[in-house]
């Protein structure tokens, strides 16, 4: 991809004798633009413009360590998890080389200890932040991923991405241990509501269910359970046969546990069990772009310019007759129910 130009200036910067180069190239142009006009002009200068580039060297991507922080050491390979540390007492002080090409999000577990990220290549990883390493991570089905979330225990990650999917990764397995199925585009948020308590819970022991909801670029929020004893672990297919959920060995996917650091490729999806959103509602006319959860309500982006926000039952009920809540009982889904702080949390 060749420099605009604009940039074809702030690449020279700091180079004297090119920016003299430059000084000569913009009075060229000028002259151009005066002695000829319209398509021809646009044209010429073009031709100028790569002209130049491919004299200096200058095309996108040539010599990336000639633009390198002088902080850090030049990074020796482009494919791999590396680390450095500045090398003076100043910001940054450290840097992370995580992949090649852009990361779309990164997200704290609550406690600190670990970070994810996930990116264009479509991975999500998972990093032991204050011991700088690669625990775990994975291949999305298809394309890139765009957010992830973790539960508030810790325990799980949730990502989506360019597949239309959302994936729940365990941190303990190091593996995927569900996939969700309900947008019909690119799924740009997904987060863990951590104000909702599953029904009859006392609030205390291990959570055994989770509540989770995603944003799609299908204009959808959608609510999914993701109810632990009650997933199917899919088993191993004997050959020539149709898949099994009773007797035989286990799928080769949970055979056995990861090693640390060890990046996955996408698993086969009938190795995994299947989820089904519990509510979909379309909230925007436009893609959503992200969401928040808050203890009183759940917040919707999209690409119009627009955030919506919608009260959780039991919430401003003086103030709303609840006909724009997410989950009215107007919506023909199955019923939510639950708890937020004191309040009854249903549908």
């Amino acid at each position: 991809m060749w420099l605009g130009e604009e940039d074809f200036g702030k690449k020279l910067k700091f180079s004297p004798w090119r920016i003299l180069v430059h000084r000569g190239f913009l009075w060229i142009k000028d002259y151009v633009r005066e002695i000829c006009t319209g398509f021809f002009s646009d044209l010429v200068i073009c031709l100028l413009t790569v002209v130049v580039q491919v004299l200096l060297g200058c095309r996108m991507g040539m010599n990336k360590d000639s633009s390198a922080d002088p902080l850090f050491p030049v990074i020796k390979d482009q494919t791999q998890f590396s680390v450095a540390h500045a090398r003076y007492s100043k910001n940054p002080i450290a840097r992370w080389h995580i992949c090649q090409g852009s990361i779309n999000s990164i997200a704290f577990s609550t406690d600190g200890t670990y970070i994810a990220t996930v990116g264009r290549d479509g991975y999500l990883r998972v990093f032991d932040y204050k011991n700088e390493q690669l625990i775990c991570g994975g291949k999305s089905y298809y394309g890139a991923l765009l957010c992830c979330s973790w539960s508030v225990d810790g325990k799980y990650v949730l990502t989506g991405g360019e597949d239309d999917l959302v994936q729940v990764w365990s941190i303990e397995d190091r593996k995927v241990v569900a996939w969700g199925e309900g947008h019909n585009s690119w799924v740009s948020g997904v987060a863990f509501d951590s104000y909702w308590s599953p029904p009859n819970s006392d609030g205390s022991g291990e959570n055994v269910m989770y509540r989770f909801v995603s944003a799609g670029q299908d204009t959808q929020l959608l609510f999914w359970d993701l109810e632990l004893d009650e997933i199917i672990v899919p088993l191993r297919r004997a050959p020539g046969g149709s898949p099994t959920f009773s007797a035989g060995s286990q799928s080769s996917h949970w055979d056995t546990a990861c090693p640390v650091g060890t990046l996955q490729p996408a698993p086969s999806m009938r190795d995994v069990p299947k989820l089904s959103p519990v509510v979909a509602h379309r909230v925007h006319i436009e893609p959503l772009s992200g969401l928040i959860l808050v203890q009183e309500s759940i917040i919707s982006g999209c690409r119009d310019g627009f955030i919506k926000i919608w009260s959780r039952p039991g919430f401003f009920e003086n103030q709303s007759n609840g006909s724009d809540s997410v989950l009215n009982t107007t919506l023909k889904e199955k019923p939510l129910t639950g708890k937020v702080g004191s309040h009854t949390y249903k549908q």
